[in-house]
């Protein structure tokens, strides 16, 4: 990695991470002044009035880094950056976030029924298809085959889009905690761009990572600011399309977020089974997330973020080491969805003060 690539890295990461620090408090404000908070009720941790326009401020200064910060590497350096072996295209990748961090936007101000959110994220799904973000190969493991979905490529895409998606949302129920989780698996993906010269991919990356942080600042807990449908649906829809987007080719595209995003995955599974369990419908809520099961065992909001962001780390690590390596290392992935499905089992059994 040459020095030009670090400095538009950090710059990307410095600018997003700046201008959310400045925008996030303005949220705050609006929403004291306009009573924009988010609903307590029986299910939700907090006790107070809490401003939910955060996902505003983490969209803000995503954008503005991600498409600001490589003309400033540009002017200077007195010339163009080059971009080599980028597969991703921007444009739509842009217009699908905007797409699904408006129908976040419509939810916060005026809660919408779930089936016009789910309208949002197929549509989005299909401008990111669009522009080549499609999974067309599946890699068979410890063998050297690879499947060829065909047209089954995207209904296929749309349904991991909507379930990742869905996924960050679900785990967004403590401070700290799907901000941090994102944190990780985006400074992840983004190593793993630099890996293999995506450097495009790598900027939304690290641009998302500033601006994370920056909300991080106002949320790590007591938080005085929550992220809201806009931040968590935004951020599951570009972590599940960011590797597709950059790898479209590749049987092996979703190793990467199904490893970084396990917890968060495993989680929605099981909210999943439970619901079909119990006959309620899917799409009900209920207070037996993975956050809500470790409080229930006496543990406070920090630690279950200590636990779960050591967790996320393990798993880059893993995916690091795979990616070193991919045909020698794929044992150690499938340890780690081993031991993440393991610790749900257990927090299961072990009701603690359920």
């Amino acid at each position: 990695m040459n020095n030009n690539v670090i400095l538009l890295i950090g710059t990307a990461t410095q600018m997003a991470f700046i201008i959310n620090l400045y925008i996030t408090p303005l949220l705050i404000y609006i929403s004291h002044k306009h009573s924009i908070f988010d609903i307590v009720d029986d299910r939700k941790v907090h006790s107070e009035d809490t401003s939910r326009l955060g996902g505003i401020g983490i969209y803000l200064s995503f954008i503005i880094s991600t498409l600001i910060s490589p003309i400033i590497v540009s002017v200077i350096l007195k010339g163009t950056f080059p971009f080599k072996n980028s597969e991703i295209k921007l444009p739509f990748l842009i217009l699908g976030t905007f797409v699904i961090f408006i129908t976040g936007v419509l939810d916060d101000f005026t809660p919408i029924r779930a089936r016009y959110k789910l309208v949002g994220q197929i549509v989005a799904s299909i401008l990111v298809i669009i522009g080549g973000a499609v999974i067309s190969y599946v890699h068979i493991p410890f063998t050297e085959s690879t499947i060829n979905l065909g047209y089954f490529s995207y209904p296929i895409t749309i349904l991991w889009i909507i379930g990742i998606t869905n996924s960050i949302n679900l785990i967004d129920g403590i401070d700290g905690l799907s901000s941090g989780i994102s944190i990780i698996a985006a400074m992840i993906f983004g190593v793993v761009f630099l890996l293999y010269g995506q450097f495009i991919s790598a900027i939304i990356c690290f641009s998302l990572v500033g601006s994370l942080f920056g909300y991080l600042f106002f949320n790590f807990p007591p938080a005085r600011i929550f992220m809201g449908d806009s931040g968590s649906l935004f951020l599951g829809f570009i972590l599940a399309v960011l590797p597709i987007a950059t790898f479209p080719h590749s049987g092996t595209s979703l190793i990467l977020p199904v490893t970084m995003l396990a917890i968060p995955i495993v989680d929605v599974f099981a909210a999943i089974w439970r619901r079909i369990r119990d006959k309620r419908n899917i799409f009900s809520p209920d207070k037996f997330h993975i956050h809500h099961k470790l409080l229930n065992l006496g543990i406070n909001n920090r630690n279950i973020l200590a636990i779960i962001y050591g967790m996320c780390l393990i798993l880059g690590m893993v995916v690091i080491i795979y990616e070193l390596n991919p045909e020698q290392n794929f044992t150690y992935v499938l340890l780690s969805w081993i031991l993440v499905i393991g610790f749900f089992i257990y927090l299961h059994f072990n009701k603690g003060k359920e």
